[in-house]
């Protein structure tokens, strides 16, 4: 692992087993609160589950953005059951010593527990994380209200981006669910598009596009799969190529 200052100022790492960073150059804070915290918590808002509870699974766990960004961003009267998978449970141990912004000082606790037990709970907020494979993890779940789509990319980890990936995801993610990604490869769509998702895209502008995908209807930049099939074929990953 090295230690990698993104353009907004924080820290994340390159894996040498994958030659990735967990974030892009753009910003490990700007991606994770525009790509995925910033919509997906606008669908909940719309769903009505402010003031109840809302059930996250974020794929993978790596250094805890999408977590800890979440509880730094929850909604007043709302609890968070976040659950993550995670194959490197060296990097999750880490983590209590990782160098991360200074807004982070407001869940140090939060931070120390996961890293040490893997585990955290309080009144609002319930985090697991599950040390092993991703794919197995997902039979335990069920009515999932967000998911974070943040493995690494698909050249390197294809078996977080196949179709039958994404067929398992869409039987643990409830109907109004949201799924955000920040990969935009046609491979990854066209497997969402196939499963009868719909596809939008981020309304931000100081960020690059991702993807959104719900079962419903969202307020976002729709994004035109029939229009891009009449000019690209509609190839998905599999899991035996």
């Amino acid at each position: 692992m090295h230690f990698v200052r993104t353009k907004d100022g924080s820290y994340t790492l390159k894996s040498d087993k994958y030659n990735e960073c967990y974030h892009s150059s753009e910003g490990a804070i700007v991606e994770t609160l525009y790509k995925h915290v910033y919509p997906a918590f606008e669908v909940a808002e719309k769903n009505g589950y402010f003031g109840g509870e809302i059930k996250i699974l974020d794929i993978c766990f790596g250094l805890g953005y999408n977590t800890f960004l979440s509880v730094l961003n929850r909604p007043e009267n709302v609890k968070l059951h976040i659950f993550s998978p995670e194959m490197d449970a060296a990097l999750v141990k880490s983590l209590k010593n990782f160098v991360y912004p200074e807004e982070f000082k407001k869940i140090s606790h939060i931070i120390k527990s996961v890293s040490e037990n893997f585990y955290y709970e309080d009144e609002f907020v319930k985090i697991e994380i599950f040390a092993g494979d991703a794919r197995k993890y997902l039979e335990k779940l069920k009515n999932v209200d967000i998911v974070y789509q943040d493995a690494f990319s698909p050249k390197v980890n294809r078996e977080l981006w196949s179709m039958e990936y994404f067929g398992e995801i869409k039987k643990i993610l409830n109907k109004k669910g949201v799924l955000t990604t920040y990969s935009v490869a046609t491979p990854v769509r066209c497997a969402l598009y196939k499963l009868g998702f719909n596809l939008y895209t981020h309304p931000y502008d100081n960020i690059r596009k991702g993807t959104i995908a719900s079962m419903s209807s969202l307020d976002f930049p729709e994004i035109d799969f029939e229009e891009k099939l009449k000019r690209t074929k509609c190839r998905v990953i599999k899991d035996k190529e």
